[in-house]
């Protein structure tokens, strides 16, 4: 088993906003041109679902199967991040909206939800566990809805979920940064694969994760673990959820 031991490069970023999302502040083709001067082979437009005020609307991602699935080089993923809207691990797009996108993060935002208690929250990602249309559990260190980590993390795991590393939660959500490492200890101990992604907001931001992988260098987080930071595991990964690389 080998460690992370300096800051990768992505090739993949599988979390990034568009103008879309309103509160983001570039367009889909600056994300993309920014993926291919940083050398990204895959970039995932994953904007806000339409629970949030500031969201596109429900034909925005019923036709994002319209943009080309190869830009420059780069393999354009259609995606959302979708919000989990209650505590049984509802989110807020319709089944067959999410059955036409590549990538679907499912995340909690306290615009959508109102925090509840451990237990709840607990609950809630054990029934997303169960959701076969949700593949990326997005910064689900958040402060705000903390759970069970020791119990939550090996079913969604076992489910195929995989945990994201988000780089924007150091610096946006520091509070949670404690909550992150525990997440990424676990799938340590556990084996479970995960991904590193921005969450950008602009195209300055596309692919930038150092503050994430400097922590995972801290934990000794095995690199072989790490989906986005190789092309054949991203192909592999992709394959395994039905989407062509």
């Amino acid at each position: 088993m080998s460690y992370i031991k300096k800051i990768h490069t992505l090739v993949g970023d599988f979390h990034c906003h568009s103008l879309a999302s309103v509160h983001a502040y570039s367009t889909i083709g600056e994300n993309i041109e920014a993926a291919k001067v940083k050398g990204l082979k895959a970039l995932a437009i994953t904007d806000h679902a339409i629970g949030t005020e500031d969201s596109p609307s429900l034909s925005y991602f019923e036709n994002l199967p319209s943009l080309p699935k190869v830009v420059d080089g780069v393999r354009v993923l259609t995606g959302v991040e979708a919000n989990i809207m209650n505590f049984k691990g509802e989110v807020d797009m319709p089944v067959e909206t999410l059955k036409k996108l590549d990538i679907v993060i499912a995340s909690y935002h306290t615009s959508c939800t109102r925090p509840g208690t451990v237990q709840q929250h607990t609950e809630s990602y054990l029934q997303l566990a169960k959701n076969p249309y949700i593949n990326i559990i997005g910064h689900a260190g958040t402060e705000n809805f903390a759970f069970d980590y020791e119990k939550v993390v090996p079913v969604l795991g076992e489910a195929k979920k995989v945990f994201e590393i988000n780089d924007h939660t150091f610096k946006c959500r520091k509070k949670s940064i404690s909550n992150c490492i525990t997440i990424a200890k676990l799938c340590k101990k556990y084996g479970f694969r995960i991904m590193v992604n921005s969450d950008a907001h602009s195209q300055y931001d596309v692919g930038s994760c150092d503050n994430a992988f400097a922590m995972l260098e801290d934990i000794k987080f095995p690199e072989e673990l790490i989906i986005n930071i190789n092309e054949d595991r991203i192909a592999e990964y992709l394959n395994s959820i039905n989407v062509l690389y």
